[in-house]
């Protein structure tokens, strides 16, 4: 197990779990207020995307966004699938910094861009992750086969004592 996380308690696993949990705070905030006012994220959605624009049909995927970014935000929160959290966040941070650069936001475009290095740098020290659902789920995993693999050795051991006392 100790090649999948780092088992330490250090510096590194401390700092990771805070800018992880920072993150997913972040997004889930953005998230539940996206939510929260829908009608007005809606509208603002569609302020970005001309009718007349070959981009029209990303309208059709705007109300799917807060949802998608809710569960990912959770997800990267506990720590729960964070490999694969991180993959889409990272993709759907890629596509809306793009096209925000696309639409001439620029703001808009940096604040994804910085919440963008964040995921890549998660993704790429994911080792750190000790303090999520991920480790845990896995420690338990691993224990539980220790314990399977001990059990099966002290049969093993008994059903030789048996034999061996049989031949006597």
């Amino acid at each position: 197990m100790s090649h999948l996380y780092s088992s330490k308690n250090n510096w590194k696993t401390f700092l990771y779990a805070v800018i992880r949990v920072a993150l997913g705070s972040y997004l889930l905030v953005h998230a539940i207020y996206n939510l929260a006012n829908f009608e007005t994220f809606i509208e603002l959605s569609m302020g970005y995307i001309p009718t007349d624009s070959p981009l029209e049909f990303l309208a059709q995927l705007t109300p799917l966004v807060p949802l998608v970014e809710f569960f990912i935000a959770l997800m990267i929160l506990l720590g729960l699938y964070a490999r694969i959290s991180l993959i889409w966040a990272i993709v759907i941070g890629v596509f809306f910094t793009s096209l925000f650069h696309y639409l001439g936001d620029t703001e808009t475009a940096l604040v994804h861009s910085y919440t963008l290095i964040l995921k890549v740098g998660l993704f790429y020290s994911l080792y750190y992750n000790k303090y999520s659902a991920d480790y845990y789920n896995l420690w338990n995993a691993f224990k539980f086969k220790e314990e399977r693999l001990r059990l099966q050795e002290i049969k093993k051991r008994k059903q030789k004592i048996r034999e061996s006392l049989q031949g006597l």
